[in-house]
Parts: C-alpha cells; sequence; structure tokens
C-alpha cells in the first residue's frame, strides 16, 4: 500500500490544514536531525492520515472524510530505532460537526497491561477498564525518511 507522501510542518488539527508545506528534502534533513516534521499520506489538501516525526516519539493521526481525526496511535522510542505503541484513541463525533461526542483511550504498558478509559461527553460519564494483552504487535521499528507504511497500518493485531 504506498500512497504519495507530502511533507510540512506540521498539520493544524483545528483548521485541517498544513503549516507549512516542505520540500522533501527539508524534511529528510529534520529527520535525519531528528527534528520534528510532519508526513502527509494520500494529498496534502486531504490526506488519509498525517504522520509526526519527532525524536523519540512517532504520532500517527488518522482522517475521516471531513478531516477530523478520528484515530490516533502513538509511538515512543524504547530502545534505538524500536517503537512502542504507548496509546490509541479512537474518537466519535456528532454527525458532520467537529464536536467530539465521546471515545475510547487504549494506554499500552510494554509488560501487557492495558487500561481503556471510556468517556461519553453529552452527558459526560467515564467507564474504565484494565486487562491484559500481548504487547509484540505494538513494537515496529522507527520509520526510515518516506517509509511509513508500517506505522499507518490501522489493524495492528
Amino acid at each position: 500500500m504506498k500512497h504519495p507522501v507530502h511533507y510540512c510542518k506540521s498539520w493544524f488539527r483545528a483548521k485541517k490544514r498544513t503549516t507549512e508545506l516542505w520540500p522533501a528534502e527539508k524534511a529528510e534533513a529534520a529527520h535525519l536531525q531528528r527534528q520534528p516534521y510532519t508526513a502527509l499520506v494520500g494529498s496534502a489538501e486531504r490526506p488519509y492520515c498525517f504522520v509526526d516525526v519527532a525524536a523519540k516519539v512517532v504520532v500517527v493521526g488518522f482522517l475521516d472524510s471531513l478531516l477530523r481525526e478520528s484515530l490516533t496511535y502513538a509511538f515512543k522510542e524504547v530502545e534505538a530505532g524500536k517503537l512502542f505503541m504507548t496509546m490509541a484513541v479512537h474518537r466519535e463525533f456528532e454527525a458532520d460537526t467537529d464536536n467530539v461526542t465521546g471515545g475510547v483511550t487504549y494506554i499500552f504498558d510494554r509488560s501487557g497491561t492495558m487500561r481503556i478509559r471510556r468517556e461519553y461527553f453529552r452527558p459526560h460519564r467515564a467507564e474504565t477498564a484494565t486487562s491484559s494483552f500481548d504487547p509484540a504487535p505494538l513494537y515496529d521499528m522507527r520509520p526510515e525518511f518516506g517509509q511509513y507504511d508500517d506505522l499507518i497500518r490501522v489493524e495492528r493485531q
């Protein structure tokens, strides 16, 4: 699944647009220096997802047809070049608005403990649970520049 990739300083979530488009060379220099940049997967104006790459953290935001961030994966570098997904957040929205009606946050621990928090906003209430899981599928390698296909898999088993 190879998608076109565009680069920018960051994805402005509230305005649903880039803050500053970058040529690939500038983003690659940032990548090599472990400086922050964002890769837009799909198109620059209507990406399928964005990948925020920083020194020790990589965040993947999956966008719906209205460019709302409906799913987020956060990875932390736990060893040189090795990432672990520490969190996943799924958001639900009110019809065609940007109003979040609820969501579920999963916090993953490398030991195999998962904390789950389901939150509803109208009226506000929250439910929490703890479970066990196999942490192996949540490990990934820090991506080479331009190679984000492994990180942008929605299904992570």
